[in-house]
């Protein structure tokens, strides 16, 4: 049996135990790409899955987590998604400001409701007539005030057994509670749950709590960990690594259980969401495959199918956005390009960069500077821009007017003192000139 709910779908039973690696379930690396959902949650309704999200305000990095808006999307294949609804800050009592947190979503009788963290201060609530809105702020107010309980009480969660609706919220620890049936207030005291390990030891745990139900076994998910117990309010154990990514909710889809997984599309500040099939061993713990990453891990692909995916021109050219590619007019010497910033690729997974490009000028070489962060105190900060000329720069000959798409590769060891985490890219596509033109159908990161 197993009975769901990240606020996600009714309580069902399944007939079968559904052990070991199904090959035939969907997986979908990003439902929605280089468009900066994240947060998903998703809600199953006449064999559709709704999911609303949050949507990060720009992949220029301009904040920690600026978000300023959640969305409403759905799909009847899980592979082709439709967007219905934006829901904004300014109709909350947030206000006008990109707070615009995880959250989750269910319905009871006949209402839907739409559980949101302004930022990680509080937690409100909306409601509407449809899953698709339009969402009302239901309170005007918070309905977890920002001292119900000792720490932050943000990132909600609804999970549904037998008609009770418990709200798990929190970070660091988390704390649930029952929730009234008007829905806008709480009917028992938050109480703090307990995470600990096989000796007892307690556990700190990571924000956005996510919760489904299994052969008797509550599970506690959040982000790339869980726990298990056989009591909702626990104490829960920790039985080690999720599926690696970031916050998740989870659905059952024909028999398959599923996870809404947050990834790093363009960016650790500029998000996707993955779908991902869940397995189990007959233990009841969960199967983590040998080939499972967060996107885009291993490495990172820059394949401009749907926009530039971040880069921008900087100095002696333009950059735009045509047929796929990304292409420039030279108007200066040691033209200059960069990534999105905070692309937080793992840089011990990395040996490589490949660059397919057409040079329509007569230069006759191409640069590349990286910019590396190791993970330490204040990595999370905002940081300036980057001073390229600061940085070390690789050459490597290129041929010179194209008349095809040609492909370079430049090895990571050729960089001195690369740290952990590859957080930004600049590129002097054609350096040696100060006219022509050049075009990239593809950057690599491998």
């Amino acid at each position: 049996m197993l009975l769901l709910s990240s606020c996600g779908s009714s309580s069902k039973e399944q007939k079968n135990a559904n052990y070991g690696i199904n090959p035939n379930a969907v997986k979908v690396d990003v439902i929605t790409p280089e468009h900066g959902m994240a947060d998903p949650h998703a809600w199953i309704e006449n064999d559709r899955v709704y999911v609303i999200c949050g949507h990060d305000e720009s992949w220029d990095g301009k904040g920690s987590f600026r978000m300023d808006r959640w969305e409403v999307w759905s799909s009847d294949d899980l592979v082709n998604w439709k967007h219905h609804r934006n829901i904004y800050p300014k109709d909350t009592y947030i206000g006008d400001s990109p707070n615009c947190w995880a959250g989750d979503v269910c319905e009871r009788d006949g209402k839907y409701y739409w559980f949101f963290s302004n930022r990680n201060i509080n937690t409100g609530v909306m409601v509407a007539d449809e899953i698709t809105g339009e969402y009302k702020d239901l309170l005007g107010k918070p309905l977890l005030p920002k001292d119900i309980i000792p720490g932050h009480p943000y990132d909600p969660e609804i999970f549904i057994e037998n008609n009770v609706y418990t709200i798990c919220f929190g970070a660091g620890t988390y704390y649930m509670a029952t929730l009234a049936k008007d829905m806008k207030s709480l009917s028992t005291k938050p109480q703090k749950i307990i995470v600990q390990d096989e000796k007892g030891n307690s556990l700190k745990v990571e924000d956005k709590p996510t919760l489904f139900k299994r052969n008797g076994w509550y599970y506690l998910v959040y982000g790339s960990r869980y726990s298990m117990s056989k009591n909702l309010y626990g104490p829960y154990t920790f039985k080690g690594a999720f599926l690696d990514g970031g916050h998740t909710s989870f659905f059952e889809w024909k028999d398959q259980l599923y996870v809404l997984q947050e990834n790093h599309d363009i960016s650790a500040f500029y998000r996707g969401a993955s779908l991902k099939p869940v397995f189990f061993n007959k233990d009841e713990t969960i199967i983590i495959p040998e080939d499972d990453s967060m996107y885009p891990a291993p490495g990172r692909p820059f394949e401009f199918k749907n926009s530039t995916m971040g880069w921008k021109a900087l100095d002696g050219t333009s950059l735009s956005f045509k047929n796929g590619k990304i292409q420039g007019e030279i108007s200066g010497n040691n033209a200059l390009i960069e990534s999105a910033p905070w692309l937080y690729t793992d840089t011990g997974e990395c040996t490589h960069f490949t660059i397919s490009i057409k040079n329509n000028s007569n230069a006759k070489q191409l640069k590349l500077a990286l910019y590396t962060r190791d993970l330490e105190k204040g990595f999370w900060k905002k940081t300036d821009p980057i001073k390229w000329e600061q940085q070390e720069w690789v050459s490597i000959p290129i041929s010179s007017n194209d008349n095809a798409f040609k492909t370079y590769t430049i090895q990571l060891s050729q960089f001195k003192g690369v740290k952990e985490k590859l957080m930004q890219i600049a590129m002097q596509p054609i350096s040696d000139t100060n006219s022509g033109a050049w075009e990239i159908e593809e950057i690599r990161v491998k």
